[in-house]
């Protein structure tokens, strides 16, 4: 049996996108886009651009400030998601989308992305409706199907800035200190011409952009809100990130922030409740039975599990729903215990894993670190559970659409931020 496993076209249909990597249905071709964009995420070449991420977050961080001297409300839900969008933007095109200047925080913008995964059932169902909806006039998208049509001109925004950045002068790509994936790929040698084209190119940026935004936002509005929600986790925090960070001005960098093990463990239970993917990511073996116990499984069909069950297992996870930092830290000075990172599954496993993983952990380590240092005395403000309870499966878990996510607003009455 071969160990390269395709993934279910009639599941992946509905990302409308197999030319992007993550979308590549067969293993042999996503073996050679992936080859191409692995050097661009390697912990090196992040390295290389944690400056600019940590440039952004202080964006983020001045941004807040101004909310708190208002006293607005701060709404994390969207907050979180620009600045992910404006790091992965900056990284795939060498210019971001700006989000973080937007007045709403970006909600015209997430709300077109989840048009796109509310469509998704539907469209595996019936696949050509994403080309039917790429056909035709904009008017008349948005007469017949509103949610299509901010599907549409996003897709076409994208296309925009893939346009602009090829057509981008050789010195100023040049100039910049990192790599611009995009234009990377345009230029490697790891991939045939026919992998090159325009069309193609753009694909591989829209699927780098949704895979490099949603799920670290995800992520990062779970972590935030049981910190908040919890007294106890957030004293610990604040005490190790105060000892760690004595001066506000200087952030480390996120390799010596992994190095916190409370914040480490943060992550970890953050990685953990917030899951990923809920949907079943089904693989198929096209060319040999499979033999799983006793039973044989017949080449062609589709096998998955959601990692939901991993994630919410008492037999691994003691109180699975409880957000529970200490069980990492136990387990890290448990030597003979077996490590439970195998089954954090946020990011995926082995060869189909998110490219972006690096990226992504370098994201999380420096946003929480930054924002809870600078602002300890940040609240909760008119958020319940109900608010951040993951109630959908469109491929990743999603919130109800009746609520604003998770609110904060940072306690003038008591704080200690530095102005």
């Amino acid at each position: 049996m071969s160990n390269r496993l395709d993934k279910s076209a009639y599941f992946y249909c509905m990302l409308g996108n197999p030319k992007a990597s993550f979308g590549t249905i067969a293993a042999d071709l996503h073996r050679i886009r992936r080859g191409a964009l692995n050097p661009f995420f390697s912990q090196q070449a992040v390295a290389k651009f944690s400056g600019h991420v940590q440039a952004i977050v202080d964006r983020f961080v001045d941004r807040i400030k101004s909310c708190a001297e208002r006293g607005e409300t701060i709404p994390l839900f969207y907050a979180y998601r620009c600045v992910t969008v404006d790091i992965i933007t900056e990284y795939i095109f060498g210019h971001q989308f700006n989000l973080l200047d937007r007045a709403d925080w970006g909600r015209d913008f997430y709300s077109a992305w989840r048009s796109l995964w509310e469509l998704s059932p539907t469209i595996r169902q019936f696949p050509w409706m994403m080309d039917a909806f790429m056909a035709m006039p904009r008017w008349f998208t948005a007469l017949t199907n509103p949610k299509a049509l901010e599907v549409v001109d996003l897709f076409s925004d994208v296309d925009e800035q893939t346009k602009i950045l090829l057509s981008s002068d050789l010195k100023q790509i040049e100039s910049k200190p990192y790599p611009i994936v995009v234009w990377g790929l345009s230029k490697s040698d790891l991939l045939p011409a026919s992998e090159k084209t325009f069309t193609r190119l753009a694909v591989e940026a829209n699927g780098l952009l949704a895979a490099g935004f949603e799920t670290t936002g995800a992520v990062l509005t779970h972590t935030t809100y049981h910190i908040l929600a919890n007294p106890e986790v957030h004293r610990k925090l604040l005490a190790e990130l105060a000892e760690a960070i004595p001066d506000l001005d200087h952030i480390p960098g996120f390799q010596q922030l992994e190095q916190l093990s409370y914040l480490r463990a943060v992550v970890k239970e953050g990685l953990r409740l917030a899951v990923g993917a809920y949907s079943r990511l089904p693989r198929v073996n096209p060319s040999g039975d499979m033999q799983y116990g006793n039973w044989v499984i017949p080449a062609g069909t589709a096998i998955g599990m959601s990692a939901l069950f991993i994630a919410k297992s008492p037999l691994l996870f003691p109180d699975p729903d409880t957000f529970n930092p200490e069980r990492w830290i136990i387990n890290d000075q448990s030597p003979g215990s077996e490590r439970l990172e195998q089954y954090i599954l946020a990011f995926g496993k082995g060869t189909r894993s998110c490219v972006g993983t690096n990226l992504a952990h370098a994201e999380m380590y420096t946003i929480l670190a930054t924002i809870f240092r600078k602002f300890p005395h940040i609240k909760l403000h008119n958020t319940t559970p109900r608010d951040v309870e993951l109630a959908h499966d469109y491929f990743a878990g999603m919130t109800r659409a009746d609520t604003q996510g998770l609110q904060v607003i940072v306690d003038r009455t008591n704080r200690s931020e530095k102005q």
